[in-house]
């Protein structure tokens, strides 16, 4: 979100971005989800309870100080729409309309990931067709779910312009709607290096001089640890509610931690491309998730692009490569494809 607000600033446009459009239809009563009211029913014990309910208040403490901390570095760094919440998108582009946005574009994460995105506004729907556009949208998955397709086809199809940032993505929807689609990088790629360093802050946590970041959204992979008694280094987990001072780390932060780990070892597509931009070595893994279908492709097409396949790994073992020693080659590549993801978005942003 940073990173692709950043890029259009720089390119002379005035941004606002953070927009929510929230319906009755788009709410998630969480209280109502059938696995929350079977765990509460399974649970008859008081002790049990109680030590599920201390573990709940500091799971919810962790997770509120964090939200916390991201939303404070969004306002810091950009400028933010409050929520709006109405009966319907109709009502709500109306109110948007008198504040003259020219167009919205959606992305660049899993947007239309079928699993847990892929909602009404994800397609910007409270928008006219013509003000609709993608930028390096992802879907995460090699297939939609038959009961959802038809309701993927129109809503692709009515958008202006569409850039997605995995070939696979850009596959799937040529084969729902028949369109062209471009395939983008990342915006966090495409933000020069020098520009993400001037947002870098140490964090307030004791770090040890030399250790491994570790950022897993999956299961963690038996190759971590064994890879970290090979190496000899302590592990820093960023994802691990066990640890809420590293847990709670701003965007800003996390790319201290990130940049200063003498590897990054992870399943996310993001820690994979800030690694790329902070020159630091990484080795990535697929995702093991219950749930969910795979959501490898976008990692496959970006180290595809930048030669990096050598730095996926098995989850069972480490094949340790040499030290990236390329990174000013790699720079040189990113920007090269800056100005042609940019030029092709800003060329569909003409009347």
């Amino acid at each position: 979100n940073y990173a692709l607000t950043k890029l259009l600033e720089m390119e002379g446009l005035n941004v606002v971005n953070g927009l929510q459009i929230f319906t009755k239809d788009d709410w998630i009563d969480i209280e109502n989800r059938p696995i929350i009211k079977l765990i509460k029913c399974a649970i008859p014990f008081a002790f049990v309870k109680d030590r599920l309910t201390i573990k709940k208040r500091n799971l919810v403490g962790a997770l509120e100080n964090r939200e916390k901390r991201f939303v404070e570095f969004t306002h810091s760094y950009t400028t933010i729409i409050p929520p709006i919440v109405t009966s319907s998108h109709e009502k709500a582009y109306k109110l948007l309309s008198k504040v003259g946005i020219d167009f919205f574009i959606t992305g660049s994460d899993q947007v239309w990931n079928p699993y847990y995105g892929g909602r009404g506004y994800e397609f910007l729907t409270f928008a006219p067709p013509e003000k609709r556009l993608s930028y390096a949208a992802s879907i995460g998955v090699m297939s939609i779910p038959d009961n959802k397709i038809d309701f993927y086809k129109k809503n692709l199809s009515d958008m202006r312009y569409l850039s997605v940032r995995e070939d696979s993505a850009a596959e799937l929807i040529t084969r729902l709607i028949g369109r062209e689609v471009d395939i983008s990088l990342d915006p966090t790629l495409l933000l020069c290096k020098s520009e993400w360093e001037k947002i870098i802050h140490k964090p307030n946590v004791k770090l040890p001089q030399k250790y491994i970041c570790t950022y897993f959204l999956g299961e963690v992979p038996e190759a971590v640890s064994i890879f970290a008694n090979q190496v000899q280094l302590p592990i820093c987990n960023l994802n691990s509610k066990d640890n809420e001072e590293l847990f709670s780390v701003d965007p800003s932060e996390f790319l201290y931690i990130l940049q200063n780990a003498d590897y990054v070892l992870t399943d996310s597509f993001h820690a994979v491309a800030l690694a790329i931009k902070l020159n630091t070595e990484f080795y990535v893994f697929d995702r093991k998730q219950d749930g969910e279908g795979s959501m490898f492709s976008r990692i496959e097409t970006i180290t595809e692009r930048l030669g990096f396949r050598n730095r996926i790994q098995k989850r069972s073992k480490i094949d340790i490569q040499e030290p990236i020693t390329h990174w000013e080659d790699i720079e040189k590549i990113l920007m090269n494809e800056k100005k042609t993801s940019l030029n092709k978005l800003l060329y569909n942003m003409r009347d």
